[in-house]
């Protein structure tokens, strides 16, 4: 019985079809071979078969296979080719009783493929048969990658096979660590002011552009072979690594491993991303792609072409271009200072802070600044002038307001701290996003003891109910225990009781018992964002050591969900 020629053919009639006298001998009808595959058509039933019912063909996930040619895959996304990567097509011949014949195999813009057949065309595929060829793909070509690969059979349309990606190459090139390496995290942000100051802010870049900078003393063949990389592909993607979180490996690693032992907390690893293993000299480096991450190695996608040996250097490497040409300096017929600044080209993504303490909707930035160098201050007011060169200039202060704006700076030492702060400069987003920022400065002196339950601090007079008047940068307290333990409060009124003290009234008890020698000290709390789009990290080491970074911060006049209204006037 010819089963296979009713395997797709069922009926979505109500009742069992088979139920009747099974005298139908099974072979189907002169005209089954003239009708459609699918959907209604028209079976001669015989006469004596009295349940007779209307029906439709449905596909079964036979169709989805046989009689037909499949090519696995039809699309090869190589992503980024730093070395020799090998791939495999497959074509399957799925009809089950039909021979064909491969009469072209042809690679179109193929330069730095090589292709391996299973055979020359014409090429014969039996019934169900299946052939492999192989496609090899160096750093060696045009940077762009778009070829593609087409089957052609007799009797066929072209089967086409997309071959994308990019070649780069890897700068294998250490930094010249006592200049240090600088890099740049740059944002975008559109800002609209009101005449009152306040402000609508929004983002323009889902995330910043980042640059590095540093400088390179390279000698012997490293010069030359860094003159000739520039010459040659100095207007290409490079594999930059990620010259701060570079590590040592402590273990020795044989060719063909894809486990790398080595501590990736805190480092700017990603899975899909790659990595650079680079030798003493410039000359001894691979690239590879992450697979997986975990708490003490890294899974590669491919098995490694090279042995490397305890003390390899290992980075996380970002795909950038050249900002400029490097500037060089030669310093001897045989060795030359070479700055050069990269644009990374992808993504680059941080986590925001996390487990930051939150006041009234924003994170507060409770971390003290590093003061070992002077920390600048000052406030930003918008004043109209009206002159007309004969009489006296009419000013006038719409805002009533000044935006205050103080300088932090972070000295960061270990990953740690530079994760944390990292995160600090990804929760501002250059201009866009407000914290709250403590003066860290004792701004209120408490004079009395205060109890759990009340709502009134008195505090050293220092003019605070006559100029502040409760404006935005001047209503908020950080109040900082000597245990630790710090209340954030906001300033609902406040009052000269006489020439030495003033009584502050604020919106919530603070909870516990506090006597004045139990404070640390007391600084207004302003909600700030950053003063520029751009922020700097100084990495005086690798990220185990010490680095630096500065910003600006300048108060803004955002209303809140608690906002009781305007400032008084």
């Amino acid at each position: 019985m010819p089963w296979t020629a009713l395997w797709p053919l069922t009926f979505s009639g109500q009742g069992d079809y088979f139920t009747s006298p099974p005298v139908w001998d099974g072979r189907a009808g002169g005209a089954l071979g003239s009708e459609p595959r699918f959907g209604a058509r028209s079976v001669a039933v015989p006469q004596h078969v009295a349940d007779q019912r209307r029906g439709a063909l449905q596909a079964m996930f036979g169709e989805d296979f046989f009689d037909r040619i499949h090519v696995e895959p039809r699309v090869l996304n190589l992503g980024n080719v730093s070395s020799v990567q090998q791939r495999a097509v497959r074509v399957w011949n799925a009809y089950r009783a039909r021979a064909l014949t491969l009469t072209d195999a042809a690679l179109v813009a193929g330069e730095g493929i090589v292709l391996t057949a299973p055979g020359a065309t014409p090429l014969p595929f039996a019934p169900l048969s299946e052939r492999t060829w192989q496609i090899a793909v160096g750093t060696d070509g045009p940077p762009v990658i778009a070829a593609t690969l087409s089957f052609q059979f007799a009797g066929f349309g072209a089967i086409p096979v997309v071959i994308t990606g990019q070649r780069i190459v890897a700068w294998a090139f250490a930094p010249d660590w006592s200049r240090g390496v600088l890099e740049r995290l740059a944002w975008k942000t559109d800002i609209l002011t009101s005449p009152t100051q306040v402000e609508q802010r929004r983002g323009l870049r889902s995330a910043p552009r980042r640059s590095f900078e540093a400088r390179m003393i390279v000698d012997g063949r490293e010069r030359v072979l860094l003159d000739l990389a520039v010459f040659g592909w100095g207007g290409r993607t490079w594999a930059l690594p990620i010259w701060p979180d570079v590590q040592w490996l402590a273990n020795e690693h044989a060719l063909g491993v894809r486990v790398i032992a080595c501590d990736p907390a805190h480092r700017d690893f990603r899975v899909g991303g790659l990595v650079q293993l680079c030798g003493k000299t410039a000359f001894e480096v691979e690239v590879a792609e992450v697979e997986a991450i975990g708490a003490i190695s890294i899974t590669l996608r491919h098995p490694t072409t090279k042995a490397w040996p305890r003390g390899t250097r290992l980075y996380p490497v970002r795909t950038a271009r050249l900002a400029e040409l490097p500037k060089v300096t030669r310093l001897s017929d045989q060795a030359a200072a070479i700055s050069a600044r990269f644009d990374i080209v992808e993504s680059c993504d941080w986590p925001t802070v996390a487990d930051a303490p939150m006041y009234r909707g924003h994170p507060v930035l409770a971390q003290r600044p590093d003061e070992t160098e002077a920390l600048s201050n000052g406030w930003q007011r918008v004043l109209l002038t009206l002159d007309n060169d004969f009489g006296r200039p009419f000013v006038m202060d719409p805002a009533d307001w000044a935006a205050v704006s103080q300088a932090h700076h972070w000295r960061m030492h270990g990953r740690a701290e530079r994760s944390a702060v990292r995160s600090w400069l990804y929760t501002l987003r250059g201009r866009q996003c407000a914290v709250w920022r403590p003066t860290h400065a004792d701004d209120l002196v408490l004079v009395a003891n205060v109890a759990g339950t009340a709502t009134a601090l008195d505090v050293a007079n220092v003019g605070l109910a006559r100029f502040a008047g409760l404006r935005p940068g001047r209503r908020d307290l950080r109040i900082e225990l000597r245990n630790g333990q710090a209340i954030h409060r906001r300033i609902t009124a406040a009052v000269a009781l006489d020439d030495e003290i003033e009584r502050l009234t604020i919106d919530t008890a603070i909870g516990v018992d506090i006597r004045p020698q139990a404070v640390q000290r007391i600084s207004f709390l302003v909600l700030s964002r950053g003063d520029s789009d751009e922020a700097e990290i100084e990495h005086h080491t690798d990220s185990d050591g010490a680095a630096d970074a500065s910003l600006v911060l300048r108060a803004v006049r955002d209303p809140d969900s608690d906002d009781s209204g305007p400032a008084p006037a």
